[in-house]
């Protein structure tokens, strides 16, 4: 079931990235610093879905330490704000980044 669960959370953070913030990636507003959040969300979501299919943790690795630090970002950001459910998506998500960071590939 192990298995299962860790592929699972990989898949979820692909598509919460991707339905998340496709949007304002489709902007191409390079002036924003929203544009690369988004950015390294969908891409480095994308490189941890795949970092699951090699053999080495390097990729799934590499790819939770940008996810893990943009969360972060994304929390600092809504402390401002106070508490919302936006907030506990996005400690979520750390959460799991922090998740695969720790444990790479392992099986």
């Amino acid at each position: 079931m192990y298995p299962f669960a860790v592929w699972l959370m990989r898949i979820a953070i692909t598509v919460f990235a991707i339905a998340m913030f496709w949007n304002s990636l489709k902007t191409f507003d390079f002036k924003s610093i929203s544009f690369f959040v988004s950015l390294i969300y969908i891409v480095f979501g994308l490189l941890l879905l795949i970092g699951g299919f090699t053999s080495k943790p390097t990729l799934t690795i590499i790819s939770s330490v940008f996810l893990f630090a943009v969360s972060v970002y994304k929390i600092f950001t809504f402390l401002k704000v106070g508490f919302n459910p936006e907030f506990s998506i996005y400690l979520l998500f750390a959460s799991v980044s922090l998740f695969f960071l720790t444990t790479g590939n392992k099986k």
